[in-house]
């Protein structure tokens, strides 16, 4: 059964939820076929959207799909601008990039259409956010699940900011595109889901500790979506295109949960916080970026060690007094956020809040992990699967994300895993380690497992 049908009557609807919320679900149409770019013109018309539109695409997906759209869309009477982005060797998700896309922007075009992935969809979807109008995106590999999200990572100054943007109008997939993408991509799509492992442990780990709202519609369609991948990894690698749809849905379902959330909670833990410092230490350093999903497949590895880690820890050992005074005040992290992320430091000490420096508010949070510990965090902390378990996982579907292999050193790893939980507020394993005093001897245990 395909898991995104148990879904599909919530797409263009609204609903009171059991959670508590109303959520909205503002995407309408998922195509996932052969020729699905010929679907593309009659969308638009049920849609009344208009005869004018901008496409957005590079070198790249310009060969792939967007001649054939722009084909399609003209032989029906539509008037398609085209914007091709130039950066080379890749596009990055910047001022540069955004700056061309409004350059070709006219205020009286009536849509716009993104021809590619990760980058591309970001990009388009932050202008479509800004100038009001809808997109459709043309998704060309199942690589990350930020087809459907609500949200724009991008790189300004240097640093990840995530925009609250608007999901697309409808997600369209030519399945044998997608069959045919890199395998560096199509892994990078399976790293992205299997990150939902402790994704969705951080984020209930949030609401036992830090009261945040859990929707359990959104939580068991990400994990839905994870289940299915899983056990489709090894034909995710022989390109069986039942399989392929499998991942492009479930990366599809992760980005319409966190549009249920209206933030990125459901799909984003620790594992994207590493992704996202390795990721802005590549850009400091003019160093060519990593795919997102490879990154997030990599760090997952790290966050489910740190998870086996601590679901065998003794809370009863933690000693609040002690680890109150040790704590390190403010100003001396300050001091070193700002020799850490150097150019972008006041960003990342702008996004955490002075209070968590509070000696009383650490030592009541100390003493709220300690009486959680038995009931509550100790079985969160033994439902993250073994580390030994999600290496498989990775070997069934192909897949390598060791340090060695992808190029990183280990020393970036180490850096990464104490420091990336500073460039976003969420409560993570990592600052569960960081809070009990331990996340520094933890990191150097696991490096050498995985």
């Amino acid at each position: 059964m395909s898991v995104l049908s148990s879904y599909e009557s919530m797409f263009g609807t609204s609903f009171s939820c059991q959670c508590g919320m109303q959520h909205t679900v503002p995407l309408k149409y998922v195509v996932i076929k052969q020729k699905a770019e010929e679907e593309i013109p009659s969308i638009l018309a049920e849609q009344s959207a208009g005869k004018r539109g901008l496409m957005i695409c590079d070198d790249n997906t310009w060969e792939l799909a967007g001649g054939r759209i722009l084909e399609v869309l003209s032989n029906k009477g539509y008037e398609i601008r085209v914007c091709m982005l130039n950066q080379k060797p890749m596009v990055i998700p910047n001022e540069k990039a955004i700056t061309q896309i409004l350059l070709e922007f006219e205020p009286s075009m009536d849509f716009l259409i993104a021809v590619g992935s990760g980058t591309i969809n970001d990009l388009t979807r932050f202008i479509s956010h800004r100038t009001g109008k809808p997109y459709i995106i043309f998704a060309t590999a199942p690589s990350m699940d930020g087809y459907a999200s609500t949200v724009s990572p991008l790189l300004i100054n240097g640093f990840k900011r995530t925009y609250i943007t608007v999901p697309p109008l409808a997600i369209i997939a030519n399945i044998d595109i997608l069959c045919s993408a890199p395998d560096d991509m199509i892994l990078a799509g399976f790293g992205d889901i299997l990150g939902k492992v402790t994704s969705l442990a951080d984020w209930q780990m949030g609401t036992i500790l830090m009261q945040e709202k859990l929707c359990p519609v959104a939580r068991n369609m990400v994990q839905s979506a994870l289940e299915k991948v899983i056990s489709e990894a090894s034909q995710i690698a022989q390109r069986r295109p039942e399989s392929i749809q499998a991942l492009m849905e479930a990366l599809i379902l992760s980005g319409v949960a966190m549009m249920l959330m209206g933030n990125s909670r459901p799909a984003s833990g620790s594992e994207h916080h590493i992704s996202h410092y390795i990721e802005m230490k590549y850009f400091m350093e003019g160093r060519q970026p990593l795919l997102h999903g490879t990154k997030v497949g990599l760090a997952a590895l790290y966050t489910v060690a740190l998870y086996n880690e601590l679901a065998s820890l003794d809370h009863q050992k933690v000693d609040i007094p002690r680890l109150v005074k040790m704590r390190t005040p403010y100003e001396e992290w300050c001091q070193r956020i700002e020799e850490v992320f150097g150019p972008i430091a006041q960003e990342v000490i702008g996004s955490n809040d002075k209070q968590n420096w509070n000696p009383d508010v650490y030592e009541r949070r100390l003493h709220d992990i300690k009486e959680k510990w038995e009931n509550h965090l100790k079985p969160l902390l033994s439902s993250v699967p073994p580390l030994g378990t999600v290496k498989e996982w990775l070997h069934r579907a192909g897949a390598n994300f060791t340090p060695r292999a992808l190029g990183i050193e280990q020393n970036l790893v180490e850096e990464a895993l104490l420091y990336a939980k500073e460039i976003r507020p969420h409560y993570t394993i990592l600052r569960l380690a960081d809070d009990l005093g331990i996340l520094k001897e933890k990191i150097e245990k696991i490096m050498n497992l995985v």
